[in-house]
């Protein structure tokens, strides 16, 4: 093996007459950011390819006595550099002279007034006052109406860095949008129109990148100002890749409604549809509190109920969970289960155990290797309607196997049979979407061999499957011993029964049984059949952790209204009996419907948002 060289080879600049030590390869505006140095751009992005479009960047080199761009020129050693250079201040007041000109200055009613750079910069570098003689109003130019109930694009107030440009297609590959003539006319337009059913993932990237407010979120128009919100951090729990996203909401006050505003990404830009829009689902129908037989309970009334069911009863007592529940409330749940020896079930054991069985002993493969495969084969259901963030990484040869292949298409995926598969002459990593794949033990067997990156729609499928293989019945099982009055109570964690049952199924198998609880973020859907609920943290809420595609992740609860679920699940563990006891686990298989996973449609909890529900329909009003 070759040895790992870790010593970076460094360089030496000086930069405003301070001397530094910086790393060799990168850029004068990477270093100058890395130390603190104030030097303003406007299309560089650390995620998006260098072009150098905006010249907003520009230091004076001392040595050479010229200008040059800050974010394409790479550090040599000796450079001598002036960041406040007369030149460069003359220069950069300039071109924001000039993009003033087309720039309508309506900050008052601009979404992006209070985190706009164009405002930000015009303050510290540009001129503090109207140079040109023309009011706000008459700064128009033709535009581009994108035809979107939920993307608005200002032509006027566009500084044409192509950042939005460049997040489209080189970080989610859906090459929705493209620069339309040059200069002063230049704009930014759809590939095809309308644009909510175009190929465009809805994803907001294009949004959160824009440093001015030329591209706006349409449900977000209006509604507040940034600085009147509160924001943290979180992974998100709508998909198994947990990405860190941002949440900002309002406390209630003076300043803003007690509810969630948006959702944006952070600078690794990992971001969908399901979160940027479906952020609406943390204010929908929310259940905050306790609820039994249809009267507010308090949380000690809850748990003797539970104990009382467990500890009495635990024969014919079941539980199915959720794989959208965090490790720390999984763990808790493990602990009950093996003290008292209830029954133990999920709907991983209808595709994705199956799939696990026929395969045999699986290691799993980190987040690394699969963004370094050379190739990929798909088999199952489309890959970015289920984990959109995932197909932003999939840079190599893309082969289909089998699956129905809709947002796939932008990976411009060749379709092989077995046998091609057998005679690829590069390795190629097999990426199974075992959510509601069809035969899937069968699956399992015939991918033996092969390298395989198992996923599902789940948000914590691992976290699941890590801590109760082995002991999870059947779930077809589990609904005929309901069915059969063998089991009479059913502890029921979140709705992920309404992705494989119809809920008139449902209804009638939930007759059979003396009492319903249901832990659950929302007081609809399988609420109504519930005899007790309880509620369940989302993103935002819960202090946890997920088993992600991407290794842990952690959510943080900060949002006003979370119910402090972490304290209900130790004070329940803390008066269940220690010993540990047999799981006995039913066996048997079943008829179930295969979920939908649509890009805005493809779990329980992003059902209920409003947006994504329209978005959703308007896609299939495409079908028919």
């Amino acid at each position: 093996m070759t040895p790992i060289n870790i010593m970076e080879e460094k360089v030496r600049i000086t930069v405003d007459g301070k001397e530094l030590e910086v790393p060799k390869g990168k850029t004068v505006l990477q270093v100058a950011l890395e130390r603190g140095i104030n030097i303003p751009y406007f299309c560089y992005h650390p995620k998006l390819k260098i072009i150098g479009a905006c010249r907003m960047c520009i230091a004076y080199n001392e040595k050479t006595g010229r200008l040059f761009t800050t974010c394409n020129t790479p550090v040599e050693d000796g450079m001598v550099i002036s960041t406040k250079h007369p030149t460069v201040v003359e220069n950069q007041r300039y071109l924001l002279q000039a993009l003033m000109t087309r720039h309508p200055l309506d900050c008052p009613i601009c979404d992006k007034a209070g985190e706009c750079d164009l405002q930000n910069y015009g303050a510290i570098y540009g001129p503090k006052r109207q140079i040109v003689p023309i009011s706000a109003l008459e700064k128009d130019r033709n535009g581009v109406d994108w035809e979107s109930d939920f993307l608005e694009y200002y032509s006027n107030r566009c500084v044409v860095c192509y950042r939005c440009t460049r997040a489209c297609s080189d970080v989610v590959g859906a090459n929705a949008l493209y620069v339309e003539e040059r200069g002063f006319h230049t704009n930014i337009a759809p590939a095809e129109k309308p644009f909510d059913t175009s190929s465009c993932e809805m994803c907001g990237l294009c949004v959160y990148v824009c440093p001015v407010g030329a591209i706006i979120s349409k449900p977000f128009k209006y509604w507040t100002r940034s600085w009147l919100l509160q924001r943290g951090k979180t992974a998100c729990n709508l998909c198994p890749l947990g990405c860190e996203i941002q949440v900002e909401y309002g406390l209630g006050d003076w300043r803003s409604e007690r509810r969630v505003y948006r959702t944006k990404p952070t600078d690794e830009l990992h971001i969908c549809a399901k979160a940027f829009f479906g952020y609406d689902v943390l204010s929908s129908n929310r259940l905050l509190y306790p609820v039994m037989y249809g009267r507010e309970e308090t949380v000690g009334g809850m748990i003797n109920l539970l104990v009382n069911i467990l500890k009495s009863k635990p024969q014919e007592t079941a539980i199915i969970l959720s794989n959208f529940t965090g490790n720390e409330v999984l763990d808790i749940i493990h602990a009950l289960v093996k003290s008292t020896g209830c029954y133990i079930s999920s709907t991983l054991t209808l595709d994705f155990l199956k799939f696990l069985e026929g395969y045999g002993n699986y290691e799993q493969i980190s987040f690394e290797e699969f963004k370094n495969a050379g190739a990929y084969v798909l088999v199952g259901d489309d890959i970015t309607s289920t984990v959109p963030v995932l197909s932003y990484y999939m840079r190599g040869r893309v082969y289909s196997l089998y699956g129905e292949r809709t947002r796939d298409k932008k990976l411009n995926p060749v379709y092989i049979s077995w046998k091609e598969l057998f005679h690829l002459k590069e390795e190629a990593l097999v990426v199974v979407n075992t959510t509601g794949l069809e035969d899937a033990r069968a699956w399992g067997e015939k991918l033996r061999g092969y390298k395989v990156y198992p996923i599902h729609y789940g948000a914590n499928f691992w976290g699941v499957y890590e801590r109760f293989k082995g002991v999870l019945s059947d779930l077809p099982a589990l609904m005929s011993a309901i069915v059969e009055g063998r089991v009479k109570n059913l502890i029921l964690f979140g709705e992920d029964l309404l992705d494989y049952y119809e809920p008139l199924e449902l209804k009638g198998i939930f007759d059979n049984l003396e009492k319903l609880i249901l832990f659950t973020p929302f007081d609809d859907g399988l609420s109504h059949m519930a005899h007790v609920k309880i509620p369940m943290n989302l993103y935002g809420e819960a202090n946890s952790s997920l088993t992600s595609l991407m290794g842990k992740v952690e959510l943080r609860g900060f949002l006003p209204w979370r119910f402090r679920e972490e304290d209900f699940y130790q004070d329940l563990l803390s008066v269940l009996p220690k010993e540990e006891k047999h799981v006995p686990m039913l066996k048997g298989e079943g008829e179930f419907k295969k979920p939908e996973l649509h890009l805005y449609w493809s779990n329980w909890i992003i059902r209920r948002s409003k947006n994504l529900k329209r978005l959703y329909e308007k896609q299939v009003s495409l079908r028919t």
